[in-house]
């Protein structure tokens, strides 16, 4: 690294440390000052200051207005002898740097050159150095300030952004459920005014419904069992299989991008040593990227496997299939209500870390799978589509049987929120309902609105509840029942 280089790093260490400084006391004198105190909110902002610092100064590295210049006084600095051609080059290209800073034109000074002798040409050579130097380092401190400023500005209006929108989601803490970890956890920053918009209509019906929350609190807790079904008896058999077990730390096996300083590269743990790259093994500790030692060794042993315990007993919580209908006639209030409860169980889930499929459905349908790394955003981005189509429950329970086969939601709970306006389900469907309860499955259905709920005497659903919206009761209808909840 040259003298140059090096004075430019340090200087803009000090710019980053000074503007960091700013940046914490303008939140700290803000209104949105209380969130410094959370301690998962303060740790999130210290990690978004360590890579926007480190993004500031890879984009000054990289748009360097002065490089050429840069790398015409290193040239001369480097040059143990400048004979008089040479040193005139210098002088005009010093003049060039003049004029584009609109410095005031020197060459007179200079001119004299010619009959200089070799020590006085040396001796004046110097001093233009040194002055080029000194004008150089002033006009890249001051362009490198401007840059830094306003990208700190942005990065301030990002970050009050990020701690308004904590602060309209923290309102609905209790209805919703959604801590201060969740919302930073799983948001990508990518949230828009409407979407926030779109949550707190959702939240805000929650909130102001305190039936309908113990009924989503009923069902997010996998144990709507008080009204249990009878268990079906399962056979034993036992199989004896040979496990090879690797997580016992024995040897060295090779590299990995890793988190674990213990195991990190002696060349990782080097950058700590230089200030300026301790910026470069902050960002790299934080997305998991530290080389390391990958340690691997192997252990065996002999289990005998209980294939009952490959089915989840009812009440224990486990990954859950919930199908949306956005049909037309869902629009209005019952759909508000039936996105309220998916939001509701949704960031439950996320909570639990829970495998959580959603199928909006109505004539069509679309899923998210929020095992998959999405975020809060897009799930809220999920819950805003809307088909207002027809209704056909058939292709979405349909789905659901498919992702039953998945392991990762095997033997889940299905759960269907809809109005039930719709035809008749096929015998074949009703059976291979029926196959997935006899293996563990618990299907569930919350109707919402006052009419004549079909397929709920049908014994689809091990439970079953009706919203009745205009009055904001629910109530709980028994599988199998006679008689029909009429309007």
């Amino acid at each position: 690294m040259s003298r140059l280089d090096l004075q430019q790093h340090q200087r803009q260490h000090t710019a980053l440390e000074q503007l960091t400084g700013q940046l914490y006391q303008e939140l700290a004198d803000s209104s949105l000052r209380h969130w410094l105190d959370d301690q998962k909110v303060s740790q999130h902002l210290d990690d978004k200051v360590r890579a926007w610092a480190y993004q500031a100064k890879s984009s000054l590295d990289q748009q360097h207005p002065y490089l050429e210049v840069q790398q015409q006084l290193e040239h001369w600095l480097a040059q143990p002898s400048i004979n008089s051609a040479e040193f005139q080059q210098m002088q005009a290209q010093y003049q060039d740097f003049q004029a584009h800073l609109g410095l005031p034109d020197l060459s007179p000074f200079w001119t004299q050159s010619a009959t200089f002798s070799a020590g006085q040409r040396e001796l004046q050579a110097q001093l233009l150095t040194e002055k080029w130097q000194r004008k150089l380092t002033e006009a890249i401190a001051h362009w490198e300030f401007e840059q830094l400023a306003l990208q700190r500005d942005a990065f301030l209006d990002e970050i009050r952004d990020f701690l308004s929108q904590m602060q309209r989601l923290a309102k609905y803490k209790d209805s919703t459920g959604m801590e201060t970890g969740i919302f930073i956890d799983y948001s990508r920053g990518q949230l828009r005014p409407q979407d926030i918009q779109q949550f707190e209509q959702w939240a805000s019906y929650l909130q102001e419904d305190r039936e309908l929350q113990a009924l989503c609190q009923k069902i997010g807790s996998a144990q709507p069992a008080h009204y249990p079904r009878q268990a079906v008896q399962q056979h034993r058999p036992e199989q004896e299989l040979e496990l090879q077990e690797q997580h016992w730390h024995e040897e060295i096996t090779g590299i990995q991008l890793a988190q674990d300083l213990n195991l990190a590269l002696p060349s990782e743990l080097a950058l700590l040593a230089d200030p300026d790259l301790a910026l470069l093994f902050d960002l790299k500790y934080l997305e998991s990227n530290l080389m390391s030692f990958n340690l691997q060794g192997q252990h065996s042993s002999r289990v005998i496997q209980d294939q009952t315990a490959r089915h989840k007993r009812l009440g224990q919580k486990g990954p859950m299939i919930l199908c949306l209908d956005t049909s037309g006639s869902m629009h209005g209030q019952p759909e508000l209500i039936a996105k309220a409860m998916s939001l509701y169980l949704a960031i439950q889930a996320m909570k639990a870390k829970r495998p959580m499929y959603l199928i909006n459905f109505s004539t069509q349908l679309t899923s998210l799978n929020l095992l998959e790394g999405y975020s809060l955003d897009d799930l809220i981005h999920f819950l805003s589509q809307s088909f207002h189509g027809g209704t056909d429950v058939i292709p979405a329970i349909e789905h659901a049987l498919s992702m039953l086969a998945q392991p990762n939601f095997h033997n889940a709970d299905v759960l269907v929120v809809s109005d039930f306006i719709m035809g008749q389900l096929p015998t074949e469907l009703m059976t291979q309902v029926e196959q997935q309860k006899q293996q563990g499955t618990g299907f569930y259905a919350v109707a919402i609105g006052n009419f004549r709920f079909e397929h709920l005497n049908q014994g689809l659903f091990d439970h079953q509840w009706i919203y009745q919206s205009k009055e904001r009761k629910v109530r709980y209808l028994p599988s199998n029942r006679s008689d029909r909840v009429s309007k």
